[in-house]
């Protein structure tokens, strides 16, 4: 489970298969920018045997280190 930026709403998240993408940016819309065209534009189309399953979706800041942040981006998926 994760909290939003107010951490005032919790957001569930189901059990089940993610696809989880790394990678980092200038800023927290960047990362979010960039981990977003990785996963939708190349690893889902490219993945032969997993589906999206749609939301809910999380890009998630793990920290920052030499002016970047870096996180992961959670998508739940299905076996096709």
């Amino acid at each position: 489970m994760i909290y939003g930026y107010d951490k005032s709403r919790l957001i569930q998240f189901p059990k089940g298969q993610y696809l989880v993408v790394k990678g980092e940016g200038k800023s927290a819309d960047e990362l979010s920018n960039t981990l977003t065209g990785i996963a939708f534009g190349q690893v889902l189309p490219a993945a032969e045997h997993y589906a999206y399953v749609g939301g809910p979706n999380a890009t998630v800041e793990m920290g920052q280190r030499d002016g970047f942040v870096y996180g992961e981006m959670w998508i739940p998926v299905v076996e096709k």
